[in-house]
C-alpha cells in the first residue's frame, strides 16, 4: 500500500527526464524512448546453416547406399562471399556455414553426409535430401517493418546485438534521472580520511550511489551533513533541483532525527507515508516536496539497502516509463526455520548453495540491519510476506521449504 499510494501520488507530479540519442555501444541498461522497426530482411539473403555442398534437391531424389549420385563441384563460397555459377542439374557448390546459397541451389547437404572424390571435384550423395534442407530464408529470422523492440525497453546483452544486426549504430533513449544522494549523521567520515573513536565511515551513500546507476539513474553525490537543522535544511533544498532525492538517516523519531520534520516545513504535501511495516526498513518515510519525489531511508545499511530496492528502483522505473531490467530469481529449499514477525513484510538474507544439482537457501542473519555485512556475504534476499494467519507475533518459513530467492549476483558454486 505505502509503495502504490508512493507512486501514484509521484505520478501525478510529471516529471520527464527527456531523451537523447546515443551511440550503440553506450546503450547498455538505459531505457529506449521508441519503437525499433527492422529496416531489412535478416538475414538478407538466403544462407546456409551448416558446412556442406548446395544442390538442387532433385539431384539426390533417387541417391541410396547402394545407388549413390556423383555431384560435380564446380565452386566454392565462403561466408561474406558470392558466386556468379548456377547450379545445374548434377552439380554442386562447396559452401560454408552463413554463405549466401548460390542461384539454382535449394538445398543444402552437409560435409559429413557426402564422400568427397577426385581432389574435392566430385562429390558422392547415398540419400535423398528435402528442399529447403539446412537453408535459412531471407527474413527467416526478422522481417522487414517487424517491431524489433518496443519503447520502454531496458537494453540487455542481447538487445544490443540484436539492434547491431540490422545496421543502427545511434538510438533514441531516455536522458537518466538524476537522483541527489546525502547522508546524515554527526557520527559519519568520509572513507579515506581519519577515523576518531566515536566515528563511523559513510557507506550508505555509496552503495546507494551504485544502486541508483544500475538502476538507470545518475547519481549526485551531496556528500554528508551533520545532524544541525540549519545545515540539513540548507542540503534538502539543494537536493530538490533535482529529479529525486534519497536522503539516508534521520528518518526515526530521535531527538537528532530532524529529516522528515524539514520536509514537511519545506514543502507541501511533505512526508505522505510515515514508517512502512517490513523488516529491515521499517522507519523509512516516503514525501513529496516541492514536486519533487523524497525518500528518507534508514541509516543502518541494510535498512536503506532493502528501503531502496522497495520503493527507490520501481520509483526510478515509473519515471523511465519502464518496468526495468530483468529480476534473476532462484526456487531453493530453506536450510533452517526463518521467523517472521506479524503484520510486517521480511526481507530474508540467504546465501544460495548447490548441491548435487539441487539449490538450497542458508539465512545469513534473523536481525543485523546495521551489518552490511551481511548483506554483501549474501547471495540473495527472500521476500516473505506475512500471510494474517493466527494471532501469534511471529510465524515460520519452515526448513526444507521452497522459498523464491532474488538473487543479488550469479551462482555457481557447488557446496
Amino acid at each position: 500500500m505505502a509503495l502504490k499510494k508512493f507512486l501514484s501520488r509521484s505520478k501525478l507530479l510529471g516529471i520527464s527526464v527527456g531523451t537523447e540519442h546515443i551511440s550503440l555501444d553506450k546503450a547498455t541498461d538505459r531505457i529506449l524512448a521508441r519503437n525499433i522497426q527492422c529496416p531489412i530482411d535478416i538475414p538478407p539473403f538466403q544462407r546456409s546453416t551448416v558446412d556442406g555442398y548446395a544442390i538442387r534437391s532433385s539431384a539426390a531424389k533417387g541417391a541410396a547406399r547402394n545407388d549413390q549420385v556423383v555431384l560435380n563441384v564446380i565452386d566454392k563460397i565462403n561466408a561474406g562471399k558470392d558466386s556468379r555459377a548456377k547450379i545445374r542439374s548434377g552439380e554442386a557448390i562447396a559452401i560454408a556455414t552463413g554463405a549466401k546459397i548460390p542461384a539454382g541451389a535449394d538445398s543444402v547437404i552437409m560435409i559429413e553426409d557426402v564422400i568427397i572424390e577426385d581432389m574435392r571435384k566430385k562429390i558422392r550423395i547415398s540419400h535423398r535430401i528435402d528442399r529447403g534442407s539446412n537453408i535459412t530464408p531471407r527474413g527467416g529470422d526478422l522481417r522487414k517493418g517487424q517491431i524489433l523492440l518496443k519503447k520502454g525497453t531496458w537494453l540487455t546483452a542481447a538487445d544490443i546485438g540484436l539492434i547491431a544486426s540490422v545496421g543502427k549504430s545511434r538510438l533514441l533513449v531516455y536522458k537518466k534521472v538524476k537522483v541527489a544522494v546525502l547522508s546524515t549523521g554527526s557520527e559519519l567520515a568520509e572513507p579515506g580520511s581519519k577515523l576518531d573513536d566515536a566515528s563511523i565511515f559513510d557507506s550508505n551513500r555509496f552503495m546507494l550511489s551504485s544502486m541508483v546507476r544500475k538502476q538507470g539513474g545518475e547519481p549526485i553525490d551531496l556528500g554528508i551533513c551533520k545532524d544541525e537543522k540549519s545545515v540539513i535544511r540548507a542540503k534538502i533544498n539543494q537536493a530538490l533541483k533535482f529529479d529525486v532525492v534519497l536522503i539516508s538517516g534521520g528518518s526515526s523519531v530521535g531527538e537528532k532525527d530532524y529529516v522528515p520534520g524539514l520536509i514537511n516545513e519545506i514543502g507541501k504535501p511533505g512526508i505522505i507515508v510515515s514508517g512502512v511495516a517490513m523488516k529491515p526498513g521499517s522507519p523509512t518515510s516516503l514525501g513529496i516536496a516541492n514536486g519533487k519525489p523524497v525518500i528518507v531511508l534508514p541509516g543502518y545499511p541494510v535498512s536503506a539497502f532493502v528501503a531502496f530496492y522497495t520503493f527507490g528502483r520501481p520509483l526510478l522505473y515509473n519515471i523511465l516509463k519502464s518496468s526495468g531490467p530483468p529480476v534473476a530469481r532462484q526456487v531453493a529449499k530453506l536450510t533452517s526455520n526463518v521467523k517472521l514477525h506479524r503484520g510486517m513484510t521480511t526481507f530474508v538474507r540467504v546465501r544460495i548453495l548447490r548441491r548435487h544439482g539441487c539449490f538450497f537457501a542458508k539465512p545469513v542473519s534473523a536481525a543485523g540491519a546495521s551489518l552490511l555485512s551481511t548483506l554483501a556475504y549474501s547471495d540473495g534476499i527472500v521476500v516473505a510476506k506475512y500471510n494474517n494467519r493466527g494471532l501469534k507475533r511471529e510465524y515460520m518459513l519452515h526448513k526444507g521449504q521452497n522459498v523464491e530467492v532474488v538473487l543479488l549476483r550469479e551462482v555457481y558454486q557447488e557446496a
